[in-house]
């Protein structure tokens, strides 16, 4: 049996497809010689084409990460923690200036996209549209 919301968990793939990430100019830890950068999600630069609730799908995936991403013990969701930690060390240990990115480094990005879109399908689940705009309202604030 389907319901109006199954095709949420695709959906929701597709958006955080459309994610990249890069790191920030904030270095964390000592300054060494193989510093040590933040990462943050990046959504594509025009979205406005894109359906509304889609639109808001994109700014809601910016805002999970940005809570999976928060420093503290338990975290919002420790294994997408963890992920997310993997892929910041894999674009860490690129050559800085590098045009193509390494194998693992699209791996890493591949894995985080999905657990990504799997959080946030825990946390919409029960009522998509009100939860995507709940995320999305806090991320403008």
């Amino acid at each position: 049996m389907t319901t109006a919301d199954d095709h949420w968990p695709a959906t929701l793939e597709r958006v955080t497809n459309a994610l990249d990430f890069e790191l920030t100019n904030q270095q964390i830890g000592a300054k060494t010689t193989q510093p040590s950068f933040l990462m943050r999600a990046i959504a594509p630069s025009d979205i406005s084409a894109l359906p509304a609730l889609v639109a808001t799908a994109v700014h809601a995936s910016l805002e999970v990460d940005r809570l999976i991403a928060l420093p503290g013990p338990g975290g919002y969701d420790p294994k997408a923690r963890s992920v997310r930690q993997a892929l910041v060390d894999a674009l860490n240990k690129e050559p800085p200036g590098s045009g193509q990115r390494s194998p693992f480094v699209l791996g890493y990005k591949t894995a985080y996209r999905l657990e990504l879109a799997r959080v946030m399908w825990k946390a919409i689940s029960d009522a998509p549209a009100r939860r995507l705009q709940e995320l999305a309202r806090a991320r403008a604030f």
